[in-house]
């Protein structure tokens, strides 16, 4: 009994270190496409209201 549960826990303790190093992988690549996110809205101009609008005419009539 004493020898399966060992053996268990060794094979636990191997999945374990294989499923650590796989999420360190994939936090990698959710830190790089992050950064190439925030260099991709970086090159979008913002949508604040101050772009620059067609001028509207002063009175009435001309419009």
């Amino acid at each position: 009994m004493t020898h399966a549960l060992r053996r268990e826990n060794a094979q636990l303790r191997q999945a374990n270190a294989a499923l650590v190093v796989e999420n360190m992988g994939y936090q990698r690549k959710l830190s790089e496409a992050a950064g190439r996110v925030e260099a991709l809205l970086e090159k979008i101009p913002a949508l604040d209201g101050t772009a620059e609008e067609e001028p509207q005419p002063e009175n009435e009539d001309a419009r």
